[in-house]
């Protein structure tokens, strides 16, 4: 396996966040009331309105995508014994947040040349129960089969949900996906294409939902001060990890100060609070600087896409499809490999000196699932390995 140009490791996480954000954590740590009257969420609403084209009244935004998609399930009217539809691919926060609605997440089998779901299993998978279906744009791929997902939920009057955590950004002839279905929900959580630790938000252009959505906003409640606080700290450790190293980080803020990714709560499948908060003025201030710098960052990553394509093509592993008329986010560059190569990650990360991640390590990650129906998916999550594409340059 060829050398890489990498003096130092590169990292999954934290990897967009700078000297602007830290200002930002700093002066709200430094005494500012959390929920003093302010102005921030209010701009960030406007500057999503912007982006993507929903009007003010179609914009909410969440301590989480987590809890965007908490939202977009109340938001929709969906009922205990409804079914949603997800691809068998996908994370436990996307579960929860329908069980915790009483909402059925009935899976779907994936395709491996984007990660999306496939739309022959889609056809088969509707039953008289079904009310949505989620779309899910893995890795910051637009899906191989999404005209025809589109239009088979068209065809039977089913919600289209589009999941946007990993793809903020990013564009099918020229339209910004979230824009394609009834709703939308993104997340700006550390390890997607805009940081803050811990965030996300909710559009849509329908004018019916504009109308729920912000009744389901108005009833909302605010996020724990404590727990923003601890965000904020989170962030400062992530810069100064970024900078000077995680033993100089760790010392100035311990990991009893700061958040983890998922609470044990959710892991353990029982409803976390952090479900039901709202954006809090800190975080949106942090979710514009980011969005503010958007295009930076979605050419660094094609960028490191491309580097990662040329080097799959050299080493005989097919790179993941690119459609015609898409602009990928690339969040990731997976990868298949076999089983057995999957588990030897720690062998990898070596070699190539990157940090490897793992989505999905199940088809509801990172619960143990098996879905004999879902044959792909469970290869996938045997199987697929992505690299960091925020590279050195």
């Amino acid at each position: 396996m060829e050398k890489l140009p990498f003096k130092s490791r590169v990292e999954l996480l934290n990897t967009t966040l700078g000297k602007s954000e830290d200002a930002c954590a700093q002066r709200w740590l430094a005494g500012q009331d959390i929920y003093a009257p302010g102005e921030a969420v209010q701009v960030l609403h406007r500057q999503i309105t912007e982006l993507w084209q929903c009007g003010q009244e179609g914009v909410a935004s969440f301590m989480g995508g987590r809890a965007a998609f908490y939202a977009v399930v109340r938001t929709l009217g969906l009922q205990p014994g409804d079914q949603v539809l997800i691809p068998a691919f996908t994370c436990q926060c996307v579960t929860n947040a329908l069980t915790y609605n009483g909402v059925e997440a009935r899976f779907v089998d994936i395709e491996t040349e984007t990660f999306g779901m496939d739309a022959e299993a889609l056809a088969k998978s509707i039953t008289p129960r079904t009310r949505a279906v989620m779309i899910q744009y893995s890795f910051g791929l637009v899906c191989r089969d999404l005209e025809s997902l589109l239009s088979l939920a068209s065809r039977h009057g089913l919600w289209i949900i589009e999941d946007c955590a990993h793809a903020t950004g990013a564009s099918y002839r020229g339209q910004l996906l979230g824009t394609l279905g009834d709703i939308a929900f993104f997340s700006s959580e550390r390890s997607k294409i805009v940081n803050t630790i811990h965030g996300g938000w909710v559009i849509t252009r329908d004018p019916a939902l504009k109308t729920r959505l912000q009744q389901v906003y108005a009833q909302t409640a605010d996020a724990d001060p404590l727990f923003i606080r601890a965000l904020l700290r989170t962030l400062r450790h992530a810069v100064l990890a970024n900078q000077q190293g995680k033993a100089t980080a760790d010392a100035s803020w311990p990991q009893e100060q700061r958040i983890p990714q998922m609470q044990q709560t959710e892991l353990s499948g029982l409803f976390s609070p952090q479900y039901h908060w709202r954006m809090a003025e800190p975080v949106a201030e942090l979710l514009t600087l980011q969005l503010n710098q958007l295009p930076e960052l979605l050419l660094r990553r094609r960028r490191g896409a491309e580097f990662w394509r040329r080097w799959a093509l050299k080493q005989g592993y097919p790179p993941a499809l690119t459609l015609v008329g898409a602009e990928n986010s690339w969040l990731r560059f997976p990868l298949m490999l076999s089983a057995e190569q999957k588990q030897q990650k720690a062998a990898l990360e070596q070699a190539l000196n990157v940090d490897v991640g793992v989505w999905f390590t199940t088809p509801m990650h990172p619960q143990p699932l098996l879905l004999p129906d879902c044959p792909t998916g469970m290869l996938a999550a045997a199987g697929c390995i992505n690299l960091p594409t925020w590279l050195p340059e």
